[in-house]
């Protein structure tokens, strides 16, 4: 393996040894998306409006939305190193299994546009969204970023609504976004 792709996986705290077909292809061909991919990871990782312990936990549920368990596990290390607990990472995870099941079931609706199915009850449990131990504000920025990756229009908009009402701002919006943007690219290469 190539230095760049050997600091990435330093980076993220996984085992010098990791090596799989995609990113071992990427450096032998020395390809210069290896450099663009551990820049784009640390300049989301650095955010001027979200703390590393937020960062680590927006990156933590990504990859785990996108069943990562290798990235998984680095950001959830990060995220204590930081100062996460192990409830607000459990949290973390927890929104991003929620969550894909809140995307699946109101992108159904959006896409159907049926007045039968959006006036059916959903029928899911959600009690997490009540009190969540990352604070409602964050729980709802997580909730934003994993329905972005999974594409729920009808999702996206409510809780970017929910995250601005709860009192943050665009920019946090913007960077966690952009996190889950980069989290998914680098779940192509490390996996």
């Amino acid at each position: 393996m190539n230095e760049t792709a050997k600091e990435i996986i330093a980076e993220l705290g996984i085992q010098p040894e990791y090596a799989n077909a995609t990113l071992q292809a990427l450096s032998v061909a020395d390809s210069k998306y290896l450099r663009d991919l551990k820049l784009n990871v640390k300049a989301v990782l650095t955010s001027e409006h979200l703390s590393l312990k937020e960062t680590h936990l927006l990156a933590l549920a990504i990859a785990t939305n996108n069943n990562k368990e290798i990235l998984a596990n680095g950001f959830a290390a990060k995220a204590k190193e930081h100062g996460a607990t192990d409830a607000e990472i459990a949290d973390a995870q927890a929104c991003a299994s929620l969550l894909a099941a809140n995307n699946v079931l109101y992108r159904f609706r959006h896409f159907v546009e049926k007045e039968t199915y959006n006036n059916a009850p959903a029928r899911l449990r959600m009690n997490i969204m009540m009190n969540p131990v990352l604070g409602k504000e964050f729980f709802e920025l997580v909730s934003l970023a994993v329905s972005a990756v999974n594409g729920c229009e009808m999702c996206v908009k409510s809780h970017e609504q929910s995250v601005l009402a709860a009192g943050s701002n665009e920019n946090r919006v913007w960077d966690s976004i952009r996190i889950a943007s980069v989290i998914t690219s680098l779940g192509k290469v490390v996996y």
